[in-house]
């Protein structure tokens, strides 16, 4: 089992430059047809975020920060990391269904694909993270050195969305609907978040709760870090249970794909 990761870490460092460069050519072309071009990666975002801080900042308000932070910075220091998790997941699940020409390649390493889709999104997440910062530094919430931290949670993120696009995109060849099921979950998976709620709203039971989905601590982390309201190791509980049930996803994803990739060129 953790010869199978090694391999796969092993794989994707080697092809360090061709995942560089599918990356990029995969963030090109995914817009390459339209007017508009890559602008659409981000107005899409840009829209949602206006939206909800229409309906939740000025229509329902319903206290959803405790009067803590303006609404508009606590919405989207909790709502950047949810949209590179998200559209990380569904264009890397379906990634080996899209490369179909790649994967029937007995020569080329497929093992990379998933990452390229990783990192393609990456390129967005970092305009985003620049813009929000902008926004906290305009409403009074100055970078510190704790603002650096915002390294260390993108790589939690991008260690679980590893492991977890593994799984999806080695099912989705057999499972086509898988995609529906992930757009399904992803909608009722964002609401027990703290994405547009804070933890304070509920009793310390039911945020223990909510703390077994591991994004939890990615996206309280991200906030924290624009907003610098503390440091990583101050929540060292939460942060070894995020990394253990990472390492086993990570585990599982290695194991899953090597035993259905001999199998792929037969249902694609």
């Amino acid at each position: 089992m953790i010869k199978d990761l090694f391999s796969f870490v092993r794989d994707i460092y080697r092809n360090k430059r061709l995942v560089l460069q599918f990356s990029i050519n995969d963030f090109k072309a995914r817009y390459a047809g339209s007017f508009f071009g890559i602008f659409w990666a981000f107005i899409n975002p840009l829209v949602t975020v206006l939206t909800y801080w229409f309906v939740f900042g000025y229509g329902i308000k319903a206290g959803l920060t405790d009067g803590k932070y303006p609404f508009i910075v606590f919405l989207i220091t909790g709502i950047v990391p949810w949209f590179f998790f998200s559209d990380s997941l569904t264009s890397a699940t379906n990634v080996f269904r899209e490369y179909t020409y790649l994967v029937k390649k007995v020569v080329f390493n497929i093992r990379i694909l998933p990452t390229t889709k990783i990192l393609a999104n990456l390129y967005t997440h970092l305009f985003f993270i620049f813009i929000t910062l902008i926004i906290c530094i305009l409403n009074g919430f100055t970078p510190t050195l704790q603002t650096v931290q915002l390294l260390y949670y993108l790589f939690c993120l991008g260690a679980f969305l590893t492991g977890l696009t593994w799984i999806t995109a080695s099912i989705q060849p057999f499972l086509p609907d898988v995609m529906q099921f992930i757009s399904i979950i992803l909608q009722t998976v964002m609401w027990t978040l703290p994405v547009l709620w804070s933890p304070s709203q509920f009793s310390p039971r039911v945020v223990q709760f909510l703390k077994l989905n591991p994004l939890y601590y990615v996206i309280q982390g991200y906030r924290e870090s624009f907003l610098s309201e503390g440091w990583f190791w101050e929540h060292w509980a939460l942060g070894l249970y995020f990394w253990i049930f990472t390492l086993g996803m990570l585990l599982v994803g290695s194991i899953i794909f090597k035993r259905l990739k001999p199998h792929f060129s037969d249902v694609l």
